[in-house]
């Protein structure tokens, strides 16, 4: 016969609501820690902080701007 969710002993209870707090009370923890540390991206532009540009050529020769550290897909190259 397959066990339900009322066919659980107290400790598993225990654990399981323990895990669930245990759970939220990190991400709380870890979301206050992360807004201090890191900074988002529009308010580095505000302070001045200016976006490298690239000069991408695609697989047919065509040039383009770039400003993603990562080349797009079918890129032959990109300026430094």
């Amino acid at each position: 016969m397959q066990q339900g969710v009322f066919d659980m002993t107290a400790a598993q209870w225990l654990t399981g609501c323990a895990v669930i707090l245990a759970t939220v009370v990190c991400g709380a923890a870890s979301a206050r820690w992360a807004e201090r540390t890191f900074v988002r991206p529009e308010q580095a532009a505000a302070q001045g902080e200016t976006t490298h540009t690239r000069t991408c050529i695609t697989l047919s020769g065509k040039r383009f701007e770039w400003n993603y550290p990562n080349p797009p897909f079918g890129t032959l190259s990109c300026s430094e």
